[in-house]
This record gives structure tokens, sequence and C-alpha cells, in this order.
């Protein structure tokens, strides 16, 4: 057998059938167990040769008593330049699969070889260009690791002809430049130009872009198998974000009904340093995130910038995150491309046999420093005393294999790169009108989102029916007919008015997705999409059936790998409605540099426009200070050129119109919503059907002229005007629904009968957070006039700790703004 292809067929009775035929008795199956649990230990996997080989008693012949020559054989299949690692693994027949794998001998064919050699010698061709025609061009070269271009060039040929169109994958930047140039199919002169200043974008496309190896590509490639589509994703430095990212556009692919092959792209340093691999992994087989496997591939440099490996993690390998899931990794000496090829179908292969994650670990060095500018000898000078004296990869390949690559063609393509990079101007011209100078005023023009009352209540029949003899708990029942009750009297909560949002864009035919912790239920026992059976356990999705696709999930406890996930779904599915709540607003804070890094940017940088919906359920309610804020300031700070949309409805009908804007605008962008916990059950909060048949209103305004106007958002918006019914305090509201962007001409509007008025700005954040600090100047230009801010004292803590304390701020806020003061 040439290849690893028939590693995948048959049933396991025939796999275990295989293996018997090669394993031993007695003693002998002791020994060979060994080698397959700690055999990798063994293995000869430092291209440098200044790791020291384990010796480990397990593997002695003598301890078990077994001869030489049968020792050998596992000596040779266990202990050459690939370490089998996957004695964690539990499953009996994924384990045999792989011994099985390990112990047959497989030697690439010339075909294989040859292209594999050209490969090389083009990846150093190329990085000798880079380094003598761009002097002091960063380009995080791939230089010593070349064996990575046959591995990824292996890994997509494999899934071609597994019969994958198309592979989708987040990547690193070390060796991005050659990578795209020489694998992923991106023209040479246009890598060039990036690298030598010329911008991705024109300037009137009104984006800025990124680093040259950050910026991803889509294209295509030519395989032995046939041609395959590449989308490798974009990434910013803090790259391990973006292998969920690829991940979530990958499975977005997979539910248009596409057959996809997803690979994540890695460093050493990035895979065992940043904790989202670690929560990335664990997705990997929930119903949820499941994409049928991914193929991780490492580039394993030994070394972090300038941090030795002993400095960098205290796990043995770089890679050992994986065993968490059971992952198989393949470590594999990167001087090795015979060893690199074969890793790689075994890679491909396994993720097609059990659609389950594997990692392969390239071994391997940088020729150079960090970037083009490092000097590495400083501390690294016994790595590359030793470096300084290795030939390079492709003439030691070619003396073994009797082979021999022609690179006078490549070497005139490079040439002609080179020139035709100097006329470029920009490399593309992309329509980009979500970057437009007037995307603000596109995004405050009213969508036609509303629905009849009869619309309305013929849904909310639909998804508060359950099947005959379905026995769901007491109270979930009573809250179903609560929701009944409610659409007949014609005053609905915020929670049916979201449920019924869904459930028209779901019966209209658009994808609709629902991620987040405890989402199905509701935190706050506000949502009861999924109903459970209390007497069998059955549940029931009341959204089901409505005629378009609902996927509905409660995530783990986790938010950096999962945001980053469906912001990739987000951008790959346009036509869809694609939400994530976070179970408290706060915990974005662990997201942040999915937020910072792709979600406010993703469309300034990479022309990534995202219609993903974030609630981040905000107020001060005495749940302490990490319950309380989806810290809007930090919000409001990220907002610039219509990049996002950040709401607080105090309306129900207002997030029903914000989520069918969503879909129905023919902008997309996204949606951050200041979501409610008080107000999901306050009487103040309810709007009535007649509301959900107009459209989204940013601005909510009284008309009659009173000496005091208090402008506010949200829960404090409803509990004022509880409070003004109650005192009957001289005092005109106005609630700001939409904080970014900013309806000035509403808000205009609003504050003209007020020419006199005393001018309040009350919210019930500290006041160093919140909103004012933004608004201010921006409420100072609509008026003519000053604001007073009304809030809590200022305060290192979102909220006090006591619930007693928040609530006595809290009255004080509210008698202040409205004068009630003693």
């Amino acid at each position: 057998m040439r290849d690893s292809d028939g590693l995948g067929a048959g049933d396991p009775g025939a796999i275990e059938a295989m293996l018997g035929a090669r394993s031993y008795d007695g003693a002998a199956d002791g020994l060979a167990e060994a080698y397959r649990r700690f055999g990798w230990m063994a293995a000869d996997l430092d291209p440098l040769g200044l790791a020291s080989r384990h010796v480990l008693p397990d593997l002695d012949p003598h301890r078990w008593g077994v001869g030489e020559d049968e020792a050998a054989v596992l000596r040779a299949a266990y202990c050459a330049t690939i370490g089998w690692n996957f004695g964690h693994i539990a499953d009996p027949e994924r384990r045999a699969w792989l011994a099985m794998a390990a112990e047959t001998a497989v030697r690439p064919g010339v075909a294989e070889r040859s292209r594999a050699l050209d490969l090389i010698a083009r990846g150093e061709a190329l990085e000798a260009a880079f380094d003598r025609r761009m002097p002091g061009a960063k380009t995080f070269g791939l230089s010593g690791a070349e064996g990575y271009l046959v591995l990824l060039d292996r890994v997509l040929g494999c899934g071609a002809a597994a019969g994958h169109d198309h592979a989708i994958m987040g990547g690193m930047h070390r060796g991005r430049l050659t990578q795209m140039g020489l694998v992923f199919g991106k023209p040479l002169h246009r890598i060039i130009a990036d690298s030598m200043g010329v911008p991705e974008y024109p300037e009137s496309v009104g984006a800025s872009s990124d680093s040259p190896y950050h910026m991803g590509w889509s294209g295509a490639v030519e395989t032995p198998s046939g041609t395959m589509r590449v989308w490798v994703a974009p990434h910013p430095s803090h790259l391990s974000v973006v292998a969920p990212v690829g991940q979530g556009v990958a499975r977005a692919h997979l539910d248009s009904g596409q057959r996809v092959l997803a690979l994540a792209l890695h460093t050493d340093a990035a895979f065992a340093g940043q904790g989202v691999n670690a929560e990335m992994l664990q997705l990997s087989g929930l119903p949820a995130f499941s994409i049928g496997g991914t193929v991780h591939l490492m580039l394993n440099n030994q070394i972090g910038f300038t941090t030795d490996a002993t400095a960098a993690r205290t796990a043995r390998t770089a890679a050992d995150f994986a065993r968490v899931i059971d992952a198989p990794i393949l470590h594999v000496n990167g001087e090795d491309p015979d060893a690199v090829l074969r890793v790689a179908e075994i890679a491909v292969a396994y993720r097609e046999r059990f659609g389950a994650d594997i990692v392969v670990d390239l071994i391997a060095y940088r020729r150079k420093g960090h970037n083009e500018i490092d000097q590495p000898r400083f501390t690294q000078p016994r790595a590359y005393a030793r470096i300084d004296a290795m030939a390079p990869l492709s003439a030691r390949y070619a003396s073994e294999t009797g082979l021999h690559t022609d690179l006078q063609a490549f070497q005139a393509d490079l040439d002609s790169a080179f020139a035709a990079s100097k006329s470029l101007t920009s490399n593309d011209v992309p329509s980009a009108p979500g970057l437009a100078p007037d995307i603000e005023a596109t995004m405050l023009a009213p969508v036609e989102t509303g629905l009849d009352a009869e619309t309305l209540r013929t849904l909310a029949e639909r998804i508060t029916a359950l099947p005959t003899g379905f026995d769901p708990h007491p109270k979930v029942a009573d809250f179903l007919a609560r929701r009944r009750s409610d659409m007949a009297s014609g005053t609905v909560d915020w929670a049916t008015a979201e449920a019924l949002a869904l459930a028209a864009c779901i019966d209209a035919g658009m994808p609709v997705r629902l991620i987040g912790q405890d989402v199905m239920r509701g935190a706050f026992t506000q949502r009861h999409l999924e109903v459970h059976d209390q007497s069998n356990g059955d549940r029931m999705d009341v959204l089901s059936g409505l005629g378009g696709p609902f996927s509905g999930f409660d995530s783990p406890l986790t938010e950096n790998a999962v945001l980053a996930y469906e912001y990739g779904y987000s951008i790959a599915r346009p036509d869809g409605l694609t939400i994530w709540e976070a179970q408290f607003g706060d915990f974005l804070n662990v997201a942040q540099a999915i937020f910072d890094q792709f979600i406010i940017c993703g469309e300034d940088r990479w022309l990534f426009p995202s219609g993903l919906v974030l609630l981040l359920p905000h107020g001060v309610d005495g749940g302490g200070p990490d319950h309380a804020t989806a810290h809007p300031e930090r919000l409001l700070a990220a907002c610039a050129r219509g990049n996002i949309q950040v709401v607080n409805p105090s309306a129900p009908a207002n997030i029903f119109h914000a989520l069918r804007r969503q879909v129905m605008a023919e902008w997309r962008k996204p949606l951050v919503v200041l979501a409610p916990k008080t107000l999901l059950r306050h009487p103040g909060a309810r709007s009535s059907l007649s509301e959900f048949s107009t459209v989204f209103q940013s601005v909510i305004a009284e008309s009659p002229p009173k000496p005091r106007v208090v402008l506010s958002t949200g829960k404090l918006a409803v509990l004022l005007e509880a409070e003004r019914d109650r005192t009957g305090a001289d005092v005109a509201l106005i609630r700001l629904e939409q904080l970014y962007p900013l309806d000035t001409a509403a808000l205009s509007k609003a504050l003209e009968p007020f020419a006199d008025a005393e001018l309040i700005w009350a919210q019930e954040e500290p006041e160093n957070m919140g909103y004012f600090n933004w608004l201010d100047r921006q409420l100072e230009a609509i008026s003519g006039r000053r604001w007073t801010c009304v809030s809590r004292p200022a305060s290192p803590s979102a909220s006090s700790g006591p619930k007693a304390w928040d609530d006595a701020h809290l009255r004080r806020v509210i008698a202040t703004a409205l004068g009630l003061e003693d």
C-alpha cells in the first residue's frame, strides 16, 4: 500500500483483524503496548539534535523477555522521525486504527517526493528573495521550517481526494507570506506589493486594512486530486483567537450544505500559551460546534520570540492541550519530508474516519529571528551555532531521494512578480458599502420590520402549543399560558417580543442561530425556548417547524472561543440571524480580545460585514460588581464610522424591531444589546401589539413642556417613569433607545419643546462609567446647552457588594433626577 487512503476503510472488526495479524504473543504484547503508549517520547524529533533522547525502561526488550529482532520492528515504527502520541486515547477502535497506521510501513511515491522537493526548494528561494530584495520588511519568515509547506500542501491534496472542495482555516503569521504564495495561491506580485507598503485596498474604500502578514486570502489551489478552494482567515497579533473564528466559518458552510475541510494553523508558543485553544478544543465534540473534526497543524519552532520552551510551558509538549479531548498528536521531525507526507495523509484519514480533531506537531526551527530585524543569537547561541552549520533542506532531501528540481522558471516568475509589484498602487478595488462615508445615516434610516397583530398572534399560538401528552413543568405550563393570555390582551413583555422576532424570522425562511450560556431556558428563567417533559425527559424546541432552520444551543461556561466561533459563523452566513448571549454582560470582559480585534473592526481591517447580535444582560440590580454591567462606556468608546450598533431598549417592541432589522436591512453591522434583567418582569416594560407593526424607535419622547427634562436609557428610564407617575413630579422623560449610531435628528426634535428646561442626563452606573462621558459633548452640540449628569458616585467597582447599598444609590439617583431630594 503506497498511501494511507485505505486506513479509513472497513469495519472495526476488520481493523482489529489487520492489527492482530501483526500483533505479538505473550510478553511481546506488553512491549508492543509500551511502544504504543510511550514510544513517541523516544522518537527522533529534534532537527537540531540538541534535545536528549528519552531512555524509557518500559521500552527495554530485556524487561519483557523479547528478542532484539521483534523490538527493532517496534523501534522502527515508533522511535523514528514520527512520534505517535496516542496512548492517552480511551477509545479502543481509534487506538487500534492509529497503531495499525504506525506499524504499517509506507513510503511516499516519486510523484509525492518530487512535489515536496520542489515546494521546499521554492520556499527557500522565495525566503531568500524576500531577504535580499526587501531589506527591512517584516515577513516573519518560514526559513528553517520549509517542511511545513509540504505538510499544508499534502493535507490539502488529501482533503481534495476525500471529496472536499473547500478548505477553511484560521492561520498564523509565521511564514504567512510564503504559505500564501506557494500553497494558497495568492499572486506573488500582490504579496510583494503588500510587503513593500502598497495598501491592500485603495484609500477610497475607507478601510484601515492591516499588516501584510495578518491579511487573509480566498482563492483556488490545484492539488494532485483536483482544484480546491481555500479561505484563509485574517488574524490579529493575538493569533490563536482566529482558530475558532475559522471553525465558525466552517460550521456556517456545513449548515449551508457544503463539504468543507477545517484546518487550524498554530505555532508552538501560541498553542501552549493561549487559553483560547483549550476552550476551542472543548467545543469540538459538542453538537452546537461540531464540524466533523479539525486538522490542527502546528509549526513548532521550539521557541516563542526569545522564550525557550522551559519558560513557556509546564506541559511536556506544546500540543498537550489536545490530550484533553483524546485527540491524537503526531509529532514529526520537520527535516524528514517523507515523514511529513506520511503524517499529513494520516491526519486527513483520521479526521475522515472518526470526524474528530487531530494535531500534527511539526518540529522545526527558525533560521532567522522572530522577524527579520531580530537577532536571535543574543539569547539562543547554541541553537544558532547548529542552525548556521546546517545545509538547506532541499539539498539534503535531493541527495537522499536522488531527485532534482529546476527553479529556473520559478526564478523568472519571481523576477516578474517583483517588477509587476512596482506598478501596483493598490492590490484590489473591492466594494465596501458598509464603509461608505454616509453609513451612519444609512443605518439610522427606518427599516420595515413590523408585523400586524394577527400574524403575531398566529406565531404566538405556534410557539406556545405543546404536543398532546407532553408533560411540562407546571411553572413552564403557566409561563406558556401567560404568553397566550398576554397576546390576547394585546400587551407583551421583553421575552415574548424576543421570541416573536425569532419566530417571525424563522417562519420567513431566515436561518436563526442562538448560542450562549443557559440561553434556551434563559439565565433569568425568562425564555423557555426548550421545554422538558417531566415524565420522560423528552425535549421540545418550541421554534422548530416554523419554516426555516433554527439552531439553539446552550454553550459551555466560556466566552472567548464561543464568541469567536459565532463571529466566524455570522460573517459566513449573512442571510441569517446569529445571536450570542452572555450570561451576564460583564462576561464580555473575558472575550474582550474578540470584541476589540474582530467585532468592532473586522469590516474596517478586512472588509468582513457581520450581523452578529450580542445580548449582554445589564443593570445594577444588587448582584454584586461582577453581575452589574456590560460596561457601556467601553462599548461606546469603540464606536466609530458606523462600525457597530449599541442599543438599550426599554420597550419590548424595540427589541423585536432591532432583531428583525439585523436580517431585513440591506447592510450588516454587529448589534450590541444592553439586555434587561429587572425589566424582564417589570409591569412598566411592556409594549402593545400595535407597536410591533411600526419600526425601531431610536428615541421615545414626550411633548408637553416641563421645567425639567430627564434623558435616560433602558431600565432606569422605566423606573423613572414609574416613580414620576407615583409622585407626580413635574418632569418630562425622554428615552434614548439607541446609543450608537446616535440619532441626533430625533434627539433634536425630542428636545424642541424644552427650550427653557433644565437638562438632565440620568444613569444608574457610576459617574466614571456608563454613558455620559461619551454623550456629554454630543448632547451639548445638539441642544446648545450644558447638561447635568445624575449618577452614582465614581467607583472602581461597577456596583456595591451589599444589595442594600445598591438600592440606596438607585433611590438617590431617581430622586435627584426627578427633583425629589429632601
